[in-house]
């Protein structure tokens, strides 16, 4: 009996360890910006300003992107321009401001990540616009579907998170909740960045 015991807590401890997260995901936050005072020849205005910025997801050594194409006010999903795309890291560098959020995950769903990554790099499920899927609302979509949020439907994304302070504002929380890792860059000094002021 002793021994059908033992057998018995050796599976359990096999099969708890065999569930353990071993994988981790990054999600990568450039923060919007605009040229600083006095430096307005030295620095370039950016795509939405302060309002700007950038998000994109990393696993295994590839960054996910969404860009736009012809950057149209509404999408055109049946002939997109915008398009996901991979790399081998951010585009942006260490003078910039930005904030990386390392979020552990279950095997199953790295597998999963990988898959998306592929599958929506070689044709864009949508297209990339004003009033229509962007950045932020992408990733969003992208990490849903691996089980970390909540699937929203397009309309309920883009407008949940128009921009990419909204999504970055509910990562930090969470992640902050969870008690994940938060890598910081502070940017330099030339440009005007956003601040994450009311994020919690």
């Amino acid at each position: 009996m002793k021994l059908a015991l033992i057998f018995v807590a050796l599976f359990l401890s096999a099969a708890c360890f065999a569930g353990d997260t071993t994988y981790t995901i990054k999600i990568n936050f450039l923060y919007g910006s605009r040229p600083g005072k006095g430096y307005h020849q030295q620095e370039s205005k950016l795509f939405g300003g302060i309002k700007g910025g950038h998000v994109s997801v990393e696993a295994g050594g590839r960054v996910l992107d969404f860009h736009p194409g012809n950057n149209p006010l509404f999408p055109n999903n049946k002939k997109p321009s915008g398009r996901f795309s991979i790399h081998q890291s951010v585009y942006w560098d260490g003078d910039d401001k930005w904030k990386t959020v390392v979020v552990p995950v279950t095997e199953s769903q790295y597998i999963a990540l990988q898959k998306i990554f592929d599958s929506v790099a070689g044709k864009t499920p949508y297209d990339y616009a004003i009033f229509g899927m962007r950045c932020a609302a992408a990733s969003y979509d992208v990490l849903s579907k691996i089980g970390l949020f909540r699937e929203y439907s397009i309309n309920k994304n883009v407008i949940t998170h128009f921009y990419p302070k909204l999504l970055r504002k509910k990562i930090l929380k969470w992640a902050d909740k969870n008690n994940y890792t938060v890598i910081s860059n502070e940017g330099r000094s030339s440009r005007k960045w956003e601040s994450d002021v009311g994020v919690f």
